[in-house]
């Protein structure tokens, strides 16, 4: 393959792939399907994918399959550098192909908890009022005739707040009288 490589970054040629990788031959397997060396201790876990990885990473632009840089496998199934990953992670926990939640619910529970709380504490006031249909973007339902708040609408089915406004029903006074005997907040019930 004619890389200059050093001995620390443990050179392998891959016949599958067709050239040199980095981090030791003993530490990967090739998936004929996903056409790319996966990490070994992840392997059978794998969301295997045909040509998931003859794409760019959706955050720099470089091409997944010749990058000398390690491949994050994201639940949604998409590709994407494990550095962007992490940069990305910093400040939003989407995958941006998709938009799904890249975090295990698990991981995220907490932080939907404190979201919810938070709508809790700081009711909207009747004026600012909307019923909203939202879509999750994580289990992908349409729910309608939901309460709007600034903070999110969280999804009944999976919990997560990963949804998005697809429209608007009612607003303001109406769609606080309506909210109110549809879904009465848990003080009125």
């Amino acid at each position: 393959c004619n890389l200059w490589m050093t001995a620390e970054e443990r050179p392998y040629h891959c016949a599958e792939c067709g050239f040199c990788r980095v981090g030791g031959a003993e530490n990967f397997r090739h998936c004929n399907d996903c056409g790319m060396c996966i990490d070994a201790s992840l392997f059978a876990q794998h969301n295997c994918k045909v040509g998931k990885y003859m794409q760019n990473c959706p955050i720099c632009q470089e091409d997944l399959f010749s990058s000398r840089s390690a491949s994050h496998e994201m639940p949604c199934g998409h590709a994407i550098h494990w550095h962007c990953f992490r940069e990305l992670a910093a400040h939003d926990s989407r995958c941006p192909v998709c938009k799904k939640t890249a975090e295990p619910n698990g991981r995220m529970q907490p932080t939907w908890n404190a979201m919810a709380m938070g709508i809790e504490l700081q009711p909207v006031p009747p004026d600012l009022a909307k019923a909203v249909t939202i879509i999750c973007n994580d289990c992908e339902r349409t729910e309608d005739n939901r309460a709007w708040h600034f903070l999110g609408v969280q999804c009944r089915s999976c919990t997560s707040f990963n949804t998005v406004v697809e429209r608007i029903t009612k607003v303001g006074a109406e769609a606080h009288a309506f909210l109110a005997t549809a879904h009465p907040h848990p003080s009125q019930r």
